[in-house]
């Protein structure tokens, strides 16, 4: 007689930059990074990894949306970041639309991923949106301006998160 046993393995599938990426400054530093994101048709929505001296050691592509949404859950947002040690994150995304003014729903979703990184002591440093021609609109920075990454500004984030003037 032959029994068969059903067994499970748990694989850890984790993202490391071998060498962290130099520090982020300011939303502008993400903006500039990521312009790439402007190219797609859909909404992609990434999160990256930092450590404690805010530079980045992982980054995760969480979800490949529509040309008007991205679904995901915040457990997929913060499982990878959980796994790879982050002390804190950037989430982005783009809006195929090329206008990256925040909807009604990004709003909403940014306060429920800033409250769920509270709790799981996981905190969002920004969260961004990029658009056509390195506009970006950031959280950090408040309000419904959108922004270039190409212009200048004094806007800097600290190692624990908060603002600074330099």
């Amino acid at each position: 007689m032959v029994t068969i046993v059903t067994a499970y393995r748990l694989e850890v599938i984790r993202t490391k930059i071998a060498e962290p990426a130099p520090p982020i400054h300011s939303p502008k530093d993400v903006a500039r990074r990521y312009t790439h994101l402007a190219k797609y048709d859909r909404e992609y929505l990434l999160r990256l990894d930092l450590d404690n001296r805010n530079r980045i050691i992982g980054e995760e592509t969480v979800s490949i949306g529509t040309a008007s949404a991205a679904m995901f859950s915040p457990r997929e947002v913060f499982i990878g970041a959980l796994l790879n040690g982050a002390v804190r994150i950037i989430i982005l995304h783009c809006h195929p639309s090329g206008d990256p003014s925040p909807s009604t729903e990004d709003r909403i979703v940014e306060e429920k991923l800033s409250d769920a990184g509270e709790l799981l002591g996981v905190p969002i440093m920004d969260f961004l949106i990029i658009g056509e021609d390195g506009r970006y609109w950031s959280a950090r920075d408040g309000g419904d301006q959108v922004k270039s990454a190409d212009a200048t500004d004094n806007a800097a984030i600290d190692s624990r998160g908060g603002d600074e003037h330099e």
